[in-house]
């Protein structure tokens, strides 16, 4: 284009000197009369008119172009500018948000502080429905310590609506998770007949890192576990009576537990008042109780989500747990301020097979192990549990008897028990069908207790909302009584139950 312009100038510069100006001049030319035609100096004015006009278009032109460019230039700048306020005030934004508090719901309603200085996690669930138990008389008696029956069960049929669960958690951290603590507490329960708040899990503690936590309260014990992480009996509705021997529930006590090689390995360690001493009144002259139990899968779910399945994994997802405890009571008449009664041993068969002992206080040491597999792989969810414990029982300080020795024969003998539950998703996320079967028996003892039970759930609002059905039979004798599901000990047991679960 410039280069155009440049070649008319040059053009319009050669008309400018040709003899026309001289002729405007006055200046009469020397030579032919024939550039003193009229109409040739017509054409020439005419054609001049027409490089002016056409100079002018494209002077026009080039101003256009470059008005354009210094346009788009003008606006890029603009817009650079726009962006980068934008940016900076969004930036202040965030600074100003980061330093207002927070709340939302994530597993749980939470409300967490500036600069993650403190969050407070509320969460809690509820188990509401109606239960109905049959109990019959079999072959089995109820029996007195020493040994002796003394006749057959009190037996027949029970209704109830139930509250079995009314549970709320308070839990989170100070200073960027280095503080931790949880206040737990129900207002339901077999022996809360008042709807009074009872303690729960609660405690305090300090995480160094994922591989140090120390916390000191009242603690679940680290042992069994569906203490620790309830996946069977919160599918199924009910835990299993077989392992109530074996449940350390919670106590008063220290605490070290982490995570370890990449999150598959995690540890607990405790130091307690013993199995289910949670309140300094029943933890008297005790002489401490210790558990160990640590958990190995093959990926980084060391929670194991405490429901079944309900994602359906891809992958084949396992868990497997080993815990260790050995607790040592006096319950002598003797103990000093006095007798430590919290651990009792239910479940011992008597050795001619007449039936189960009631809850003897225990009175000497007791050594514990379990072990326990879990998968879960496409709607199924499996798990398999072994307990183990053996008792030594030790002579009362200065008496001439000894009624475990009396009804047992002998100063020591285990007990052991297994299970194995399955759930599988019929209908995906929706209907769950769950089987449990397991046994109970006693080293020397004549009797075993068999349990079985079938359930079905329905996920009304995924894990959040549902509806559980159950049956357990035991067909024989049930080892112990449950206020929780009625069953009576002695005596063959049908318990039926339906039950709404709501979680938040």
């Amino acid at each position: 284009m410039v280069y155009g312009f440049a070649k008319r100038i040059c053009v319009l510069g050669t008309l400018l000197a040709s003899p026309l100006p001289a002729l405007w001049a006055g200046a009469a030319p020397a030579a032919s009369t024939k550039n003193n035609n009229p109409r040739t100096r017509t054409a020439n004015i005419q054609q001049l008119q027409r490089e002016i006009d056409s100079l002018q278009q494209e002077v026009a032109t080039l101003k256009t172009q470059q008005k354009k460019q210094w346009d788009s230039r003008f606006t890029t700048h603009q817009v650079h500018a726009i962006v980068e306020s934008v940016l900076n005030n969004a930036q202040r934004k965030a600074q100003v948000l980061q330093r207002q508090a927070t709340a939302g719901y994530d597993h749980g309603f939470f409300i967490a502080a500036p600069d993650n200085l403190f969050r407070l996690r509320i969460r809690g669930y509820i188990q509401a429905g109606y239960t109905f138990a049959s109990s019959t008389a079999g072959n089995a008696q109820n029996m007195n310590v020493n040994g002796n029956p003394i006749g057959p069960p009190a037996v027949g049929d029970t209704s109830k609506l139930t509250l079995r669960r009314a549970r709320l958690i308070f839990s989170g951290y100070i200073v960027q998770s280095q503080l931790i603590y949880e206040i737990s507490g129900d207002f339901a329960g077999a022996t809360n007949t008042n709807g009074y708040f009872q303690l729960k899990t609660t405690y305090g503690g300090y995480r160094f890192d994922k591989a140090l936590v120390f916390r000191a309260g009242v603690l679940r014990v680290p042992f069994t576990f569906l203490s620790d992480y309830p996946v069977t009996g919160d599918d199924f509705g009910a835990y299993p009576l077989l392992s109530v021997p074996f449940n350390a529930e919670r106590s008063m006590g220290l605490d070290l537990s982490g995570r370890l090689a990449g999150g598959h390995f995690s540890y607990d360690m405790q130091i307690n008042n013993g199995s289910k001493a949670s309140s300094t009144s029943t933890a008297v002259d005790n002489r401490f109780g210790y558990y160990v139990r640590a958990q190995w899968s093959d990926k980084r779910v060391l929670n194991f989500d405490r429901e079944a399945d309900f994602r359906l994994r891809r992958h084949l997802a396992w868990m497997l747990g080993v815990g260790l405890g050995y607790e040592e009571q006096n319950s002598t008449s003797t103990a000093f301020p006095a007798p430590q009664t919290t651990l009792t041993l239910p479940g011992l068969a008597t050795p001619d097979g007449a039936g189960y002992y009631p809850s003897i206080p225990a009175n000497g040491a007791i050594y514990r192990a379990t072990t326990d597999l879990h998968i879960k792989y496409e709607g199924l969810d499996a798990s398999t549990t072994a307990f183990f414990q053996q008792y030594n029982d030790r002579p009362p300080a200065g008496a001439s008897t000894d009624s475990f020795a009396t009804a047992f024969g002998r100063r020591s003998l285990f007990e052991f028990a297994y299970y194995g539950e399955m759930g599988y998703f019929l209908v995906p996320r929706r209907w769950q069908i769950i089987g449990r079967a397991g046994e109970l028996l006693t080293e020397s003892g004549n009797r075993q207790m068999m349990e079985y039970g079938l359930g079905l759930n329905y996920y009304l609002y995924g894990s959040n909302a549902r509806f559980q059905t159950a049956i357990i039979y035991i067909p024989d004798a049930a080892a112990l009584s449950s206020s929780n599901t009625n069953i009576v000990s002695n005596a063959q047991n049908l318990v039926s139950f339906v039950q709404f679960q709501l979680k938040f």
